[in-house]
């Protein structure tokens, strides 16, 4: 069985061929939208890696699609909302198209009448029959439950999704559409490098990193997606360490009171306007704690990992193998064999994902 590192190598494959294939992805959603002028709002829909790719897509969609742009658990929106827009467009995700509650959802959706649309790999996937409109995420298949390239193809997908349905409304032009699409071919070729650097950095601070117990990662706007992320990877793959994940402004208010010296706090940064208090909670978390770490631009000192940063609106591309080679590395060094996959028989006692 291949390594969970060789599937993180092929996410530039899996998102150069998204890329390759916009156009046919994109058609009946383009016609449609062209349908339905009502249109006023957008959801998004998913559990797990699905919840978190939106999250991280959300902010650039409404950029894009001229269209409010909200993320909604499944589980939220069958049983507690209770005023569903007749005029907003409903994207489901699911990775395997067999979620049971994001399933559940899109039927019921579907059948008040209200516009759909499944993010998934692969037309004859449950969801994908249950919905209006079909998105191929073009994912392939994936060796590892715990999704790697599943993330980066759903974020991808979801953002090229955005731009297809501002296109088909008139607020987005071709000029716009040719310079994100430079920046999304950037941040994929930066991908393999980024791979590399990240793999040394956790050389470099191996003893510190694998002595921490927690890690509490921070990052803003889209990276907040990552920074969600990195956390439920690093729970999935390590299985020895907790991870949680913080939009930055809101991990400030409360959770740095509750940190002790064995939690190590990472911080995801862009170099943009939260640079000053980036700095000071990274400084803060090598102080106090001995455990402080900054990733990307403007690095402190030489236990950060320095990334210039060309992904544009697209720098999930650039930061995501960061979290992910660090969930990797904490597996791998501690010896956990993760082709073991009897840790995830989750059907000898509950189920999340019906049978296809």
């Amino acid at each position: 069985m291949v390594t969970m590192l060789e599937v993180i190598n092929r996410i530039p494959a899996v998102c150069t061929d998204i890329l390759n294939h916009r156009e046919e992805t994109f058609a009946v959603l383009t016609q449609t939208v062209k349908a339905h002028p009502e249109i006023n709002q957008i959801l998004l829909i998913g559990s797990g890696t699905s919840n978190t790719s939106a999250v991280t897509a959300r902010g650039f969609i409404e950029k894009t699609s001229g269209l409010q742009t909200i993320c909604v658990l499944p589980n939220e929106l069958l049983y507690n909302c209770f005023a569903y827009n007749p005029n907003a467009l409903y994207v489901f995700t699911s990775h395997s198209g067999t979620s049971t509650l994001t399933c559940m959802a899109a039927e019921k959706i579907t059948k008040l009448g209200y516009l759909t649309a499944a993010v998934t790999d692969g037309e004859d996937s449950p969801i994908a029959k249950m919905v209006d409109v079909f998105i191929n995420q073009r994912n392939g298949v994936e060796e590892y439950l715990m999704r790697t390239i599943g993330y980066c193809s759903s974020v991808l997908t979801q953002m090229l999704m955005g731009m297809a349905i501002g296109k088909a409304r008139g607020v987005f032009t071709e000029d716009q559409e040719t310079v994100y699409l430079d920046q999304a071919k950037a941040g994929i070729e930066h991908h393999p490098a980024i791979v590399k650097e990240a793999m040394a950095w956790f050389d470099r601070n191996q003893e510190k990193l694998m002595a921490a117990e927690t890690f509490t990662i921070y990052g803003m706007d889209s990276l907040w997606g990552v920074a969600l992320e990195g956390a439920l990877k690093i729970l999935e793959i390590s299985k020895r360490r907790i991870g949680v994940g913080y939009e930055f402004d809101d991990g400030m208010h409360g959770p740095t009171m509750g940190y002790t010296p064995s939690n190590c706090v990472i911080v995801l940064h862009d170099g943009g306007r939260e640079d000053v208090r980036a700095h000071q909670l990274t400084t803060f978390a090598k102080n106090e704690l001995g455990y402080g770490y900054l990733i990307g631009e403007n690095p402190i000192d030489a236990s950060d990992l320095p990334i210039s940063l060309t992904g544009g609106e697209f720098i999930f591309l650039e930061l995501s193998p960061v979290v992910q080679i660090l969930a990797y590395r904490l597996a791998v060094d501690y010896g956990i064999d993760l082709t073991d996959m009897s840790y995830h028989s989750e059907t000898k006692y509950f189920n999340t994902h019906n049978e296809a």
